[in-house]
């Protein structure tokens, strides 16, 4: 099982032809199923998931939502008259994108005034933290940033699937990765539009997985690294100010940190790093079982919240092709950071086709309880969904 963003990343490799450059050169329809899109695994189901101290989660997917999250629609539903984001003007700040049309691999914007708008676009890779800013993905392989509140806008060419980007909790900040191969990387400051290329001397075995509001980086090892953690760097020089090892987070003896989980996730106060990790004290449990989201403070360097995560139920499985295909599994993953605790993207399996996805919620676990809550229920076709972030 992949994490949320590889599901995403599926998506786009899957609705281009790439010449010998990885660069797209034209656009195709896409030759597998939505359940293609999400995560599935070759052999073992892995999920992402989110954090509290140690409370219990209450059952909360494929529920109505119970309770409203401030900025989020208890329903989400596609507009199907929606019109095309407009480039000529504003449209106010996004509360959430959304994939509705998997086969094509089509998204739509939620604008905070409620109004829907289809993306021109491959896909959507992010927004800032306050909605402000849209980044997508274009078929020739390239990122374009744009203001929704306005018309400015610039690229990023040579995105490949190792790309990252990161925003900063206050939105002032983005620093964007194309390509690992490249070892280029740029930060926008987002008050400005004013674009920069980061120090070369941030480590080539390395990158960066999320960006403080003091410019400071957060960096996560690449799988060719000997190093075994986080590091922190200075946004200026790319000087690495200090070493986290992975046996200094605070973890179980018998608690990993599985790469398929993807990178932390940094809250709204701009210290707590969401990890999701596997406790393998069970040696027969699948990745995306006995699961938790902890955080980690930046500043005390000490664990300080925990959360059981609900397991993950695998999909189903048939033969196909000499091989085997997998269904969609009942499974969660981290969506983003909200004030009021993390949230969750919630994917089961069709109760008519069990290899197609069926119900996509949004959940929130409060950040005082602990408690899991369905926050949004999204109606088919919608298929994945993208938060601030």
């Amino acid at each position: 099982m992949m994490s949320l963003k590889d599901a995403l990343v599926d998506a786009a490799d899957d609705a281009r032809v790439y010449d010998v450059t990885d660069r797209a050169v034209k656009v195709v329809r896409r030759r597998r199923t939505l359940t293609r899109l999400v995560p599935v695994a070759a052999a073992l189901l892995v999920v992402a998931g989110l954090v509290g101290v140690a409370w219990p989660l209450s059952g909360g997917g494929g529920q109505e939502p119970s309770t409203a999250a401030d900025g989020l629609p208890r329903q989400l539903a596609l507009e199907r008259s929606a019109p095309v984001l407009p480039e000529d003007r504003g449209v106010g700040p996004a509360t959430l994108a959304f994939l509705y049309d998997g086969d094509q691999g089509r998204w739509a914007l939620l604008a905070a005034d409620g109004r829907q708008y289809k993306v021109d676009g491959l896909r959507v890779d992010g927004m800032s933290p306050d909605g402000r800013w849209l980044l997508v993905l274009r078929s020739e392989g390239s990122w374009v940033l744009r203001d929704l509140t306005g018309t400015a806008r610039q690229e990023f060419a040579g995105v490949d699937t190792s790309a990252g980007a990161s925003w900063s909790p206050d939105s002032r900040r983005l620093v964007v990765q194309p390509s690992s191969r490249s070892g280029v990387t740029y930060t926008v400051d987002l008050t400005t539009a004013a674009r920069s290329t980061a120090p070369p001397e941030l480590p080539r075995t390395a990158r960066v997985c999320a960006v403080r509001n003091s410019g400071e980086l957060l960096l996560c090892p690449l799988p060719e690294s000997s190093f075994s953690g986080l590091r922190l760097a200075d946004g200026t020089t790319g000087r690495v100010i200090r070493d986290i090892p992975t046996t200094d987070l605070g973890l179980r003896p018998t608690e990993t940190l599985p790469e398929a989980f993807g990178a932390p996730i940094l809250d709204t106060d701009d210290r707590t790093l969401f990890m999701r990790t596997h406790d393998a004290t069970d040696p027969g449990s699948a990745a995306g079982q006995h699961t938790f989201l902890v955080g980690f403070d930046l500043e005390t360097g000490r664990l300080t919240h925990r959360y059981p995560l609900p397991d993950d139920i695998p999909g189903a499985q048939r033969p196909t092709n000499g091989g085997v295909e997998y269904g969609q599994p009942d499974a969660r993953h981290v969506l983003g950071a909200h004030p009021e605790g993390p949230l969750l993207l919630h994917l089961t399996p069709s109760e008519t086709d069990p290899f197609q996805v069926g119900s996509v919620t949004i959940e929130l676990i409060a950040r005082d309880t602990g408690a899991l809550r369905t926050v949004t229920h999204a109606s088919s076709p919608i298929g994945l969904i993208r938060y601030p972030g």
